[in-house]
C-alpha cells in the first residue's frame, strides 16, 4: 500500500500528542487582551457585546484569526511547526473560560455589586439598614477608596486602593475558583452520559470543530464557496449598518434590529393583550436553527406563539390587563409566565437527572469502587475524583456562607437550585443551540423568595441571598456549559489523554480572573462607574439589583402567593409531561426545551430565527433530502461565522476608538 506524505504527517502528529503548554502559552496573552476587550466593549462602549451568545462571538473571532494564521504557518513553515486541531481546541476552551470569567453575569457585574450598597445608600432606599449584616469582605467601605471608582479621573494602581480591595477580592476570588472547579467536576460527570451514551448533538461546538479541522492535512473547510457565500451576507449587512451609524444618510438594511410586529397600542381589544411581538432575524440564529432537529426548531417558535395566544385569552377572560409592555411586566398576571418558568426550569434540571439516573448510578459506583476507567480515554478525571471534587466544592461553597451565620439549609438549597439551573441550561444548549440564554427572572433568589415567601426567611438569610446574587443575575456567560462543550469537543477530535487539561485550565482561570479584575477596576477608576462614559446598566442596573431586592424583601416581606405556587406547579407538570412523552414516543413533535425557554426571556428575540430555520430546513429535507442538507451545511455555518466574526471585528473598532456603533448581535 502506497503511503502519502499526509499519512506520515498524521501519524507523527498523533504519536506526538497535543502540546498542552504550547497552547497555554499562546492563550495566556490572548486571555489578557480578551479581558481588556470585554471590559471596554461591554462596560464602556455601546457596541456589540461579545459574551452574550452561547457561542461567544469574541472567542470565535480569535479562533478564526488564529486558525487562518495557523494555515499560513503550515504552508510556509511546514506542518510540524503549526498547531493541530486539538491544540486549537485547547486555545478555544481556554478563551471560552476567560470570556466566562470576564463577561456578562460574572466579573462584568461583580465589582459594581461590591461597592454599590455603600455609595448609593440613602434613607429612602433603606440600604443602610442591612449594612450590619454584610461581612467585612463584601467590599471596601471607606468612601475615599471608591469615590474614584464612581467618579473617574483616577487610577486603581494606588497602594491605598490596592490594599483596600485586596482582602475582599482575594476571598471572593477563592470562592469563585471553587465554584469553577465544582462545575468542572460536574461537567466531567455528565460528559460521558450526554455525549457518548445519549449522543446529543452539541450544535454550539459544530462550527469550532469544523473550523479547527482545517489544521489537519486534506481538510477543505475554508475552500468551500458556500461557506464564504453565507459569511458574506451578514458581513455586508453589518458593515453597511455600522457605516450608517457613523455616517447618517447611508442606506441601511437591519434584519437583526428589534422590531415590534404591531405595536400593542395600535391594536383593538383584546389583541392589545399580546404585549410586544418581537421579530428580527440573526444570521447566527438561522445557522444554529439549521443544525438542530425540526421538532426542536418547531417547538421554539410554536410555544412563543402559544404564549402570546394565552396572553390574549387572559385579557378576554378579564384575568390580565392589556398592553403590559415587554420583558417581565406580565409576571404577576395570567398566564403567570415568570412563575411557570421557575417551576419549569427546576423540573427540567430534575428531569435531566432522572433520565440519566442509571448512568449516574453506575458512575457513582465506579467512584465508590475507586475505578480509574476513563482517565486515559478522554476523561478529565477519574469517576472518584469527579464525584469527590464536586461534593467537596459544593460543601466548601456552603461553608463559605455558613461562616456568615444564618440557617444551615438556605445555602444548600440556594446552591442546589443553581446547579439544577446550570444542568438545564447546558442540556438545552446540548440539544437546541438557542443563540442566547438570557433567563431574566430564573435564579435561586427569585425562586426561593417567590415560592417560599420572603417573610419566611430571616434577615441574615435574605442578606446571604443578596450577596450571592452577583453570579446569579445573568447566565449568558456561565462557565459550566463551556466546560462541558469543551470536553466534548476534545473527545470528538479523538483526544485520548486530557489529564493535563486540569493544570492548563487552572493556570488560565487564575490569569483570566486577575486580568478581568484589574481591567474592570482600572476602567472604572479612569472613566467613573457613575458617569456617562460607561455602560450604566452595569452599575445602576445590575450593580443595584441585589440590594434593591434585599431592601424590598426586608421592607415589604411577602407571604406565599397561591397563584405563584400553582403557576410553578403548572410549569413542573408541563415540563415533566413533555419530557415523558418525548421519552415514550420518538416522533412526538413538541420538545420540552421549547416550552421552558419561552417561560424565561431566552427565546423572545430568536423565535423568528427558529421559524425561518425550520421552514428552510423542512423544505430542503423534503425536496432535496439529506444529501442536499449536507451539501448546504457550509452555507449556514458561514452565516454563523460571518455574523459573529463581523460583529466582533466592529466591537474591537468601537472599543479602540470609544464609539457607539451598530449592534450586530442585537438582543
Amino acid at each position: 500500500m502506497n503511503r502519502t506524505p499526509q499519512d506520515t504527517d498524521q501519524e507523527t502528529r498523533a504519536q506526538r500528542g497535543p502540546r498542552w503548554f504550547l497552547a497555554l502559552l499562546i492563550s495566556l496573552p490572548l486571555i489578557v487582551l480578551n479581558a481588556i476587550w470585554i471590559t471596554n466593549s461591554e462596560m464602556r462602549t455601546g457596541v456589540t457585546e461579545v459574551t452574550i451568545s452561547t457561542l461567544f462571538s469574541g472567542v470565535l473571532f480569535v479562533l478564526f484569526v488564529v486558525t487562518l494564521l495557523n494555515l499560513l504557518a503550515r504552508r510556509y513553515l511546514g506542518p510540524e511547526r503549526c498547531l493541530t486541531q486539538i491544540e486549537l481546541l485547547i486555545v478555544y476552551m481556554l478563551l471560552s473560560l476567560s470570556s466566562s470569567i470576564s463577561g456578562v453575569g460574572s466579573m462584568g457585574f461583580f465589582t459594581a455589586i461590591l461597592v454599590t450598597p455603600f455609595y448609593y445608600a440613602t434613607t429612602q432606599n433603606g440600604w443602610k439598614d442591612f449594612w450590619p449584616q454584610l461581612p467585612w469582605y463584601i467590599g471596601p467601605r471607606d468612601k475615599s477608596v471608591y469615590n474614584g471608582y464612581f467618579n473617574g479621573y483616577d487610577t486603581f494602581f494606588r497602594w491605598k486602593y490596592i490594599e483596600a480591595w485586596s482582602g475582599p477580592l482575594l476571598i471572593w476570588s477563592a470562592f469563585f475558583l471553587v465554584l469553577l472547579f465544582t462545575m468542572l467536576c460536574l461537567a466531567t460527570i455528565l460528559r460521558r452520559r450526554w455525549a457518548d451514551e445519549e449522543h446529543l448533538p452539541f450544535p454550539v461546538i459544530a462550527l469550532p470543530l469544523e473550523m479547527t479541522k482545517s489544521a489537519e492535512p486534506g481538510n477543505n473547510f475554508f475552500k468551500s464557496p458556500l461557506l464564504w457565500a453565507g459569511f458574506a451576507i451578514p458581513s455586508f449587512l453589518h458593515t453597511l449598518n455600522t457605516i450608517a451609524s457613523i455616517k447618517p444618510g447611508v442606506p441601511t438594511l437591519q434584519p437583526n434590529t428589534l422590531h415590534d410586529l404591531v405595536p400593542t397600542y395600535q391594536l383593538p381589544f383584546p389583541w392589545n393583550g399580546m404585549d410586544s411581538f418581537f421579530y428580527l432575524a440573526h444570521g447566527s440564529g438561522i445557522g444554529f436553527g439549521y443544525l438542530v432537529n425540526l421538532d426542536v426548531s418547531f417547538s421554539l417558535w410554536f410555544f412563543y406563539l402559544l404564549k402570546k395566544a394565552l396572553n390574549v385569552w387572559g385579557v378576554v377572560q378579564g384575568w390580565r390587563n392589556p398592553s403590559q409592555g415587554w420583558f417581565g411586566d406580565d409576571a404577576a398576571q395570567f398566564p403567570f409566565t415568570a412563575f411557570q418558568g421557575m417551576g419549569a426550569w427546576l423540573a427540567l434540571g430534575v428531569a435531566v437527572m432522572w433520565r440519566g439516573r442509571f448512568a449516574m448510578r453506575d458512575f457513582f459506583l465506579r467512584a465508590w469502587n475507586g475505578d480509574r476507567e476513563g482517565v486515559d480515554d478522554g476523561e478529565l478525571f477519574s469517576a472518584r475524583t469527579a464525584v469527590v471534587g464536586f461534593l467537596i466544592g459544593f460543601l466548601a461553597m456552603c461553608a463559605f456562607v455558613w461562616s456568615m451565620g444564618g440557617s444551615l439549609w438556605v445555602p444548600v438549597v440556594f446552591l442546589a437550585i443553581y446547579v439544577l439551573i446550570m444542568m438545564a441550561v447546558a442540556r438545552i444548549r446540548a440539544e437546541t443551540a438557542v443563540p442566547s440564554t438570557e433567563l431574566g427572572w430564573i435564579n435561586p433568589q427569585s425562586i426561593m423568595t417567590e415560592l417560599c415567601g420572603s417573610e419566611n426567611f430571616s434577615k441574615i438569610d435574605l442578606t446571604h441571598m443578596g450577596i450571592l446574587t452577583w453570579f446569579n443575575t445573568d447566565y449568558r456567560a456561565a462557565a459550566f456549559p463551556h466546560f462541558l462543550e469543551g470536553q466534548v469537543a476534545l473527545k470528538r477530535a479523538q483526544t485520548k489523554r486530557i489529564r493535563p487539561l486540569f493544570t492548563v485550565l487552572s493556570i488560565a482561570a487564575v490569569v483570566a480572573l486577575l486580568a478581568a479584575l484589574l481591567a474592570t477596576l482600572q476602567m472604572y477608576y479612569v472613566n467613573g462607574a457613575a458617569t456617562a462614559k460607561v455602560n450604566n446598566w452595569r452599575v445602576t442596573g445590575k450593580g443595584e439589583e441585589p440590594w434593591n431586592n434585599l431592601s424590598g424583601w426586608l421592607r415589604n416581606p411577602r407571604p406565599v402567593e397561591v397563584s405563584t405556587v400553582l403557576a410553578a406547579i403548572v410549569g413542573i407538570v408541563v415540563t415533566l409531561t413533555l419530557s415523558a412523552l418525548r421519552a415514550r414516543f420518538a416522533d412526538f413533535p413538541l420538545h420540552p426545551a421549547g416550552y421552558v425557554l419561552n417561560t424565561s426571556f431566552a427565546n423572545d428575540f430568536f423565535w423568528c430565527d427558529m421559524f425561518l430555520a425550520w421552514l428552510i430546513k423542512g423544505l430542503i429535507l423534503r425536496y432535496g433530502g439529506m444529501a442536499l442538507y449536507r451539501r448546504l451545511l457550509p452555507f449556514f455555518l458561514g452565516l454563523i461565522l460571518g455574523d459573529f466574526v463581523t460583529g466582533a471585528f466592529w466591537s474591537i473598532i468601537g472599543s479602540v476608538y470609544h464609539l457607539d456603533l451598530y449592534r450586530t448581535f442585537a438582543i
